[in-house]
Protein backbone atom coordinates (compact mmCIF):
# COMPACT_ATOMS: atom_id res chain seq x y z
CA UNK A 1 0.00 0.00 0.00
CA UNK A 2 1.32 3.44 -0.89
CA UNK A 3 2.21 5.67 2.05
CA UNK A 4 -0.25 8.50 2.61
CA UNK A 5 1.67 11.80 2.39
CA UNK A 6 1.71 13.66 5.68
CA UNK A 7 4.86 15.81 5.57
CA UNK A 8 5.74 19.11 3.93
CA UNK A 9 8.82 19.91 1.84
CA UNK A 10 10.61 23.19 1.16
CA UNK A 11 12.56 22.91 -2.10
CA UNK A 12 15.00 25.65 -3.16
CA UNK A 13 16.37 25.57 -6.72
CA UNK A 14 17.02 28.54 -9.02
CA UNK A 15 16.73 26.60 -12.29
CA UNK A 16 13.01 26.67 -12.98
CA UNK A 17 12.83 23.61 -15.25
CA UNK A 18 14.79 21.49 -12.75
CA UNK A 19 12.63 22.62 -9.85
CA UNK A 20 9.38 21.94 -11.69
CA UNK A 21 10.53 18.48 -12.77
CA UNK A 22 11.53 17.51 -9.22
CA UNK A 23 8.30 18.92 -7.76
CA UNK A 24 6.30 16.90 -10.28
CA UNK A 25 8.24 13.76 -9.36
CA UNK A 26 7.74 14.30 -5.61
CA UNK A 27 4.17 15.55 -5.73
CA UNK A 28 2.67 12.33 -4.33
CA UNK A 29 5.30 12.06 -1.58
CA UNK A 30 4.29 15.25 0.26
CA UNK A 31 1.08 16.93 1.38
CA UNK A 32 2.65 20.34 0.64
CA UNK A 33 5.68 21.43 -1.40
CA UNK A 34 6.90 25.03 -1.04
CA UNK A 35 9.14 26.30 -3.86
CA UNK A 36 11.90 28.92 -3.65
CA UNK A 37 14.22 30.34 -6.32
CA UNK A 38 17.01 31.50 -3.99
CA UNK A 39 18.20 31.22 -0.42
CA UNK A 40 16.59 34.43 0.80
CA UNK A 41 13.16 33.38 -0.46
CA UNK A 42 13.75 29.89 0.96
CA UNK A 43 14.58 31.21 4.44
CA UNK A 44 11.47 33.40 4.49
CA UNK A 45 9.34 30.39 3.51
CA UNK A 46 11.07 28.30 6.17
CA UNK A 47 10.16 30.86 8.87
CA UNK A 48 6.60 31.16 7.62
CA UNK A 49 5.74 27.54 6.78
CA UNK A 50 7.96 25.48 9.12
CA UNK A 51 8.38 22.60 6.63
CA UNK A 52 9.13 19.08 7.83
CA UNK A 53 11.97 18.55 5.33
CA UNK A 54 14.25 20.96 3.43
CA UNK A 55 15.91 20.22 0.10
CA UNK A 56 18.15 22.85 -1.46
CA UNK A 57 20.61 23.37 -4.27
CA UNK A 58 23.90 25.01 -3.28
CA UNK A 59 24.49 27.29 -6.28
CA UNK A 60 21.74 29.92 -6.10
CA UNK A 61 21.63 33.73 -6.42
CA UNK A 62 21.27 36.18 -3.50
CA UNK A 63 21.99 33.50 -0.90
CA UNK A 64 23.43 30.07 -1.69
CA UNK A 65 22.15 26.79 -0.28
CA UNK A 66 24.86 26.40 2.36
CA UNK A 67 24.27 29.91 3.72
CA UNK A 68 20.53 29.16 3.79
CA UNK A 69 21.13 25.87 5.64
CA UNK A 70 23.42 27.67 8.11
CA UNK A 71 20.69 30.18 8.91
CA UNK A 72 18.20 27.35 9.46
CA UNK A 73 20.63 25.52 11.74
CA UNK A 74 21.05 28.63 13.91
CA UNK A 75 17.38 28.26 14.85
CA UNK A 76 16.73 24.57 14.32
CA UNK A 77 19.04 21.57 14.54
CA UNK A 78 16.47 18.85 13.87
CA UNK A 79 14.69 19.53 10.55
CA UNK A 80 16.21 17.13 7.97
CA UNK A 81 18.11 18.95 5.20
CA UNK A 82 19.21 17.51 1.85
CA UNK A 83 21.80 19.50 -0.12
CA UNK A 84 22.28 19.09 -3.88
CA UNK A 85 25.08 20.42 -6.06
CA UNK A 86 26.64 19.91 -9.45
CA UNK A 87 30.12 19.86 -7.88
CA UNK A 88 31.82 17.41 -5.52
CA UNK A 89 33.88 20.13 -3.84
CA UNK A 90 35.87 19.30 -0.69
CA UNK A 91 35.01 22.59 1.05
CA UNK A 92 31.33 22.04 0.33
CA UNK A 93 31.50 18.53 1.76
CA UNK A 94 33.17 19.77 4.95
CA UNK A 95 30.62 22.52 5.43
CA UNK A 96 27.77 20.10 4.72
CA UNK A 97 29.10 17.75 7.41
CA UNK A 98 29.18 20.58 9.95
CA UNK A 99 25.53 21.37 9.19
CA UNK A 100 24.29 17.91 10.22
CA UNK A 101 22.69 17.21 6.84
CA UNK A 102 20.83 14.05 5.93
CA UNK A 103 22.48 13.77 2.51
CA UNK A 104 24.79 15.57 0.11
CA UNK A 105 23.67 14.62 -3.41
CA UNK A 106 25.64 15.25 -6.59
CA UNK A 107 23.69 16.39 -9.66
CA UNK A 108 22.26 15.00 -11.78
CA UNK A 109 20.46 13.24 -8.93
CA UNK A 110 18.95 9.90 -9.86
CA UNK A 111 15.52 8.94 -8.58
CA UNK A 112 16.74 6.06 -6.42
CA UNK A 113 19.26 8.23 -4.55
CA UNK A 114 16.64 10.89 -3.92
CA UNK A 115 14.11 8.33 -2.69
CA UNK A 116 16.68 6.81 -0.34
CA UNK A 117 17.53 10.23 1.08
CA UNK A 118 13.84 10.96 1.67
CA UNK A 119 13.35 7.62 3.41
CA UNK A 120 16.10 8.61 5.85
CA UNK A 121 14.34 11.96 6.40
CA UNK A 122 10.98 10.29 7.05
CA UNK A 123 12.59 7.84 9.50
CA UNK A 124 14.34 10.69 11.38
CA UNK A 125 11.07 12.59 11.73
CA UNK A 126 9.04 9.58 12.82
CA UNK A 127 11.61 8.40 15.34
CA UNK A 128 11.35 11.73 17.16
CA UNK A 129 7.75 12.58 16.41
CA UNK A 130 5.23 9.76 16.89
CA UNK A 131 1.95 10.52 15.16
CA UNK A 132 -0.06 10.23 18.40
CA UNK A 133 1.27 12.04 21.47
CA UNK A 134 0.24 11.84 25.13
CA UNK A 135 -0.73 15.26 26.47
CA UNK A 136 -1.39 14.07 30.00
CA UNK A 137 -4.63 13.90 31.99
CA UNK A 138 -5.92 11.30 29.51
CA UNK A 139 -5.63 13.63 26.49
CA UNK A 140 -4.03 12.46 23.24
CA UNK A 141 -3.37 14.35 20.02
CA UNK A 142 -3.09 12.76 16.57
CA UNK A 143 -0.66 15.02 14.71
CA UNK A 144 -1.40 13.36 11.37
CA UNK A 145 -5.18 13.80 11.45
CA UNK A 146 -5.15 16.80 13.86
CA UNK A 147 -7.56 15.13 16.28
CA UNK A 148 -7.68 15.80 20.02
CA UNK A 149 -9.27 13.10 22.16
CA UNK A 150 -9.73 12.11 25.76
CA UNK A 151 -10.30 8.39 26.21
CA UNK A 152 -13.03 7.63 23.64
CA UNK A 153 -14.23 11.21 23.25
CA UNK A 154 -13.14 13.43 20.34
CA UNK A 155 -12.81 17.09 21.30
CA UNK A 156 -13.59 19.60 18.58
CA UNK A 157 -10.93 22.24 17.93
CA UNK A 158 -11.05 25.48 15.97
CA UNK A 159 -8.61 26.08 13.11
CA UNK A 160 -6.40 28.31 15.28
CA UNK A 161 -6.48 25.94 18.25
CA UNK A 162 -5.32 23.16 15.92
CA UNK A 163 -2.50 25.35 14.55
CA UNK A 164 -1.36 26.22 18.06
CA UNK A 165 -1.19 22.57 19.16
CA UNK A 166 0.52 21.57 15.92
CA UNK A 167 3.39 24.05 16.24
CA UNK A 168 3.87 23.51 19.98
CA UNK A 169 3.97 19.72 19.59
CA UNK A 170 6.22 19.92 16.55
CA UNK A 171 8.64 21.99 18.67
CA UNK A 172 8.29 19.81 21.75
CA UNK A 173 10.97 20.23 24.35
CA UNK A 174 11.62 23.90 23.64
CA UNK A 175 9.96 27.29 23.94
CA UNK A 176 8.19 28.60 20.83
CA UNK A 177 8.59 32.37 20.66
CA UNK A 178 5.70 34.78 20.26
CA UNK A 179 7.07 35.70 16.81
CA UNK A 180 7.14 32.08 15.66
CA UNK A 181 3.57 31.58 16.82
CA UNK A 182 2.47 34.72 14.99
CA UNK A 183 4.16 33.61 11.75
CA UNK A 184 2.69 30.12 11.95
CA UNK A 185 -0.84 30.89 13.11
CA UNK A 186 -1.54 34.41 11.92
CA UNK A 187 0.90 34.58 9.01
CA UNK A 188 -1.59 36.42 6.78
CA UNK A 189 -2.12 39.32 9.21
CA UNK A 190 -0.88 40.63 12.51
CA UNK A 191 -1.42 39.08 15.91
CA UNK A 192 -2.05 40.86 19.19
CA UNK A 193 -0.72 39.54 22.49
CA UNK A 194 -4.34 39.41 23.71
CA UNK A 195 -5.30 37.18 20.77
CA UNK A 196 -2.53 34.72 21.62
CA UNK A 197 -3.39 34.72 25.32
CA UNK A 198 -7.05 34.08 24.49
CA UNK A 199 -6.09 31.23 22.15
CA UNK A 200 -3.92 29.57 24.81
CA UNK A 201 -6.67 30.04 27.39
CA UNK A 202 -9.22 28.42 25.07
CA UNK A 203 -6.99 25.37 24.50
CA UNK A 204 -6.53 25.05 28.26
CA UNK A 205 -10.31 25.19 28.69
CA UNK A 206 -10.88 22.19 26.43
CA UNK A 207 -7.94 20.29 27.99
CA UNK A 208 -6.39 21.37 31.31
CA UNK A 209 -4.44 24.33 32.66
CA UNK A 210 -0.94 22.80 32.78
CA UNK A 211 -0.85 21.57 29.19
CA UNK A 212 0.69 24.82 27.86
CA UNK A 213 3.30 26.66 29.89
CA UNK A 214 3.95 30.38 29.51
CA UNK A 215 7.66 31.22 29.68
CA UNK A 216 7.77 34.89 30.66
CA UNK A 217 8.96 37.28 27.92
CA UNK A 218 9.87 34.34 25.68
CA UNK A 219 6.88 32.33 24.50
CA UNK A 220 5.06 29.08 25.19
CA UNK A 221 5.89 25.39 25.41
CA UNK A 222 3.74 22.28 25.53
CA UNK A 223 4.17 19.76 28.34
CA UNK A 224 4.04 16.24 26.93
CA UNK A 225 4.10 12.92 28.74
CA UNK A 226 6.67 10.88 26.81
Amino acid sequence: MKREPKYSLLYAEDENYVRKAVVSFLDEEFCEIYEAEDGIEAFELYKQKKPDIIMTDIEMPKMDGLAFAQQVRQKDDTTPIIIMTAYSHKDYLLKATELNLVKYLIKPVDEDSLQEALKVCFAKIESKNPSVVDLGEGYRYDTFNHILSQKDKIIKLTEYQTKLLDILIKNRGRVVSYGQLENSIWYDYGMSKDALRCLVRDVRKVTYKGIIENISKMGYKVNLHE
